[in-house]
């Protein structure tokens, strides 16, 4: 599958509420760029997510993407994307990390690629802290706007993001 795990569609449409109108132009990016789903993760805020997930059932039930609801968890330098799965899964990844983060615990992932911070990567850097940590190699957009959704992908399985993620016992 073809997932852009690290959109932020609220900023994306200038922090306007979702409605048909936003949610059609997103869902018709989406399929533009030959994605299959994206999550969707603003910044310490689920619910967004849930209310772009709402109106897609409500007003397209017969739309087929994938769509992961998630937040982006800032504490200080660190900046943790958590991807809600079903069935209280929790999947969570370093997002763009350019900055101090060789001590981070608790994650299944990291960006290698991140549309909004190219070139402040260390890419030898992350691909070590990946191999010796058993790290999924995460490639996302972080959009910020409608049309940077999916300019970088990652191609993966659901199965392999629950493989790696984390049962939780209780709801989000």
């Amino acid at each position: 599958m073809k997932l852009d795990l690290h959109t932020h569609l609220w900023e994306a449409t200038n922090y306007a509420s979702p409605n048909v109108d936003i949610v059609e132009r997103i869902l018709n990016k989406v399929k533009e760029r030959g994605l299959d789903g994206i999550g969707i993760t603003e910044h310490s805020d689920v619910h967004y997510a849930h209310l772009f997930i709402e109106i897609v059932k409500k007003h397209f039930p017969d739309e087929t993407l994938t769509l992961i609801p998630g937040q982006e968890v800032n504490s200080g330098w660190l900046h943790i994307v958590e991807l809600h799965l079903p069935d209280h899964y929790l999947f969570r990844f370093l997002a763009h990390p350019e900055y101090r983060w060789e001590n981070v615990d608790g994650i299944q992932g990291i960006e290698i690629e991140n549309g909004m911070h190219v070139g402040q990567i260390d890419r030898k850097k992350v691909q070590a802290f990946a191999e010796e940590r058993d790290l999924l190699l995460m490639h996302d957009s972080d959009a910020h706007y409608v049309n940077d959704i999916g300019c970088f992908h990652n191609e993966i399985e659901m199965e392999e993001l629950y493989r790696r993620a984390k049962k939780l016992s209780q709801k989000f």
